[in-house]
């Protein structure tokens, strides 16, 4: 299929770190564009080899392709341009969302979706950043973990702004404003960006970056394990296991059964604030597993103790 560019659908990518709140956004774009009656399509890539996000968006968007286990910057990179021809070309949707997984390095994204296979079928619109405003320890430098980001961004916004005391939204701010290159910089709590605002265009990135140019080596990614849930969780064990999670590990999600109990749960932890669990309904439920993202934590044993949860263990 060949397309002039301005026939070809735009593409969003949704970039940041792990429990920033992508989805969270992803969801209020899915429903504005719906109230358009526009045909969206959604490439979700998932760390894991389940797609807990995917299930959310199917509710809105005319086609949901996920990319599972592994990252779409390096071994899942080959479910982009299948997940555009199978969206483009069959699904004829007229705007494509990827969410990338949150440890995606988002210059190999670029150039993964800068590919000429990929631009057949699609014109990268915008690049979206969702953040929070973490403050390092002592000694590091405010925003050093944003810089790639704030570097290829073109809108960055900074969630979870209820969450964090004034004086280091001020500080964290500040060092953005030095950071964030071109990109428009939105404050905001549980991802309420204006849709119609954020989807206007601006000044375009720099020509620079945009083609399929490497732009640097990987950093080595978290640990992602799936740990499929064969039975329900003891609903005690599992809650002693839940608060105690250990340092290193960095995101918790999925969802499970509790013994004794018809609903199916979902489960989101972001270190250091989100810990939550709640009751969950899908139009396609997904098979009951956790996925657990992080480094240099004792794998052996949080894997362990998770399986003697279940109450067949």
């Amino acid at each position: 299929m060949t397309m002039t560019e301005a026939a070809r659908p735009p593409l969003y990518v949704l970039a940041g770190p792990l429990g920033a709140g992508k989805t969270t956004l992803l969801m209020r774009l899915l429903a504005f564009w719906h109230g358009m009656g526009k045909r969206v399509g959604v490439l979700m890539n998932e760390a894991g080899a389940v797609s807990l996000d995917g299930a959310h968006a199917s509710a809105s968007a005319a086609a949901v392709r996920n990319i599972t286990g592994g990252c779409v910057c390096c071994d899942a990179r080959d479910g982009i341009s299948e997940g555009l021809a199978e969206l483009v070309g069959h699904q004829r949707v007229e705007v494509v969302v990827l969410e990338c997984s949150g440890i995606a390095a988002i210059e190999d994204v670029i150039e993964a979706v800068t590919d000429p296979t990929c631009l057949a079928f699609v014109r990268l619109e915008k690049v979206i950043a969702v953040i929070e405003p973490s403050v390092p320890p002592a000694g590091r430098p405010i925003g050093s973990r944003y810089t790639t980001l704030m570097h290829y961004a073109d809108e960055v916004i900074v969630n979870k702004q209820d969450r964090y005391a004034p004086a280091e939204q001020e500080r964290f701010r500040t060092a953005l404003i030095r950071d964030r290159g071109h990109a428009r910089l939105w404050r905001v709590a549980q991802a309420a960006v204006d849709p119609v605002l954020l989807l206007q265009p601006h000044d375009r990135r720099p020509k620079r970056r945009v083609g399929n140019v490497a732009f640097g080596s990987t950093p080595a990614h978290p640990t992602v394990t799936t740990i499929p849930l064969t039975g329900p969780l003891h609903r005690d064990r599992f809650t002693e296991w839940f608060d105690h999670l250990p340092a290193g590990l960095d995101r918790v999600k999925g969802v499970c059964r509790f013994s004794g109990e018809q609903e199916l749960y979902e489960i989101q932890y972001a270190s250091p604030v989100t810990r939550w669990i709640g009751v969950v309904r899908f139009r396609q439920e997904p098979d009951p597993a956790l996925v657990l993202i992080g480094r240099n934590y004792n794998h052996a044993h949080c894997h362990h103790t998770l399986r003697t949860c279940l109450v067949s263990a």
